[in-house]
């Protein structure tokens, strides 16, 4: 499974907390059952609501997937995917040992 950083940033005019619908379909949304049901493992999210800035950390196979996952947020912002490791594996690659 790949690691994925998913980044959104909106505005205070597009903030998702101005329309509780939004809100509940956001939460329901990023639950370990529908991220599950998505192919999606949420290891972290993140919320810096005064900077209207959401950060999530999650694995899955594809792109695609991270993509398809993210996608909601971008109703309202801006929205990243980005594939990457984690220290551990990056050390183990730096130093040619197994994964």
């Amino acid at each position: 499974m790949a690691l994925f950083l998913i980044d959104h940033r909106h505005t205070a005019e597009t903030c998702p907390t101005r329309n509780l619908d939004m809100v509940r379909g956001l939460r329901a949304h990023v639950s370990p059952d529908n991220a599950k049901s998505m192919g999606i493992n949420m290891l972290a999210d993140w919320v810096d609501e005064a900077e209207h800035h959401v950060v999530m950390v999650v694995e899955t196979d594809t792109q695609a997937k991270a993509e398809a996952f993210a996608a909601p947020f971008g109703m309202n912002g801006t929205v990243s995917v980005q594939m990457g490791l984690t220290c551990e594996a990056t050390a183990r690659e730096c130093l040619g040992e197994p994964a």
